[in-house]
């Protein structure tokens, strides 16, 4: 994991006269010392990274710290097999009711219109964007990049929460390989390619970000006011 994203800044070797000297770490509450790496949590209103008193702490401390939360490798095929099991839920409640929509969820929408992507590392000249903003932050690369990046809108799974299928949205190149804005972790993805067009249009029409969760426009997609050949790219037509 990228730790910048989480706000931490790694320090050189301190130097004997660094006001950090005798204070304990967070973690291991171990003195720091003289050439010690610390990390610092800057303060919201700056991008230096100062000196908090009781938020200092080794980076090795960090480090480790956070390799004990990371949970793994994700078994293979559990982003479909979410998706597949929220669209049977849905799929049966249909059965006993009456069909109007074109697909009884987005999960069925995502399954029957969407593939498997790879998770490649981030290129180089793409900057991560902010925590918890896939949607805007994926939307915006593929839009200032459309003729290298296509926006993609599924379900994912982060390497750091193994079990927890989340909405998310990134990026693919001209190769299918996930770019991702957001995660710089990402396990699986399964989700749905969409023209630019599309996107533009859609994002003009909302004020938010979104294309499938869009009850702002009452679920366009889902219900099928909004044509799936006018929208989604087609594994055959990549180039669109």
């Amino acid at each position: 994991m990228n730790l910048r994203t989480l706000g931490l800044r790694k320090s050189l070797p301190l130097r004997a006269d660094h006001p950090g000297i005798g204070q304990r770490c967070v973690l291991c509450k171990r003195a720091i010392r003289a050439g010690d790496r610390t990390g610092l949590v800057p303060p919201v209103d700056s991008e230096e990274a100062v000196l908090a008193v009781g938020l200092i702490c080794h980076w090795t401390c960090i480090e480790s710290g956070l390799s004990r939360l990371r949970q793994g490798e994700t078994a293979p095929g559990t982003t479909r097999r979410f998706l597949e099991s929220w669209a049977d839920a849905f799929n049966r409640q249909a059965v006993a009711g009456e069909r109007r929509d074109a697909y009884t969820s987005e999960a069925e929408f995502i399954l029957k219109n969407g593939h498997p992507f790879e998770y490649a590392a981030l290129p180089c000249g793409v900057r991560m964007g902010r925590p918890r903003e896939c949607f805007r932050n994926a939307a915006t690369l593929a839009l200032r990049k459309p003729n290298i990046y296509t926006y993609v809108e599924g379900y994912a799974v982060n390497r750091w929460i193994t079990e927890h299928t989340v909405a998310h949205a990134w990026c693919i190149n001209s190769d299918n390989f996930v770019v991702d804005p957001t995660w710089d972790e990402g396990a699986e993805y399964f989700g749905v390619p969409f023209r630019h067009d599309y996107l533009r249009r859609v994002l003009n029409a909302r004020r938010d970000y979104g294309l499938i969760d869009n009850p702002e426009m009452d679920f366009p997609l889902v219900t099928g006011a909004h044509r799936v050949h006018e929208a989604v790219i087609d594994s055959s037509d990549r180039s669109a």
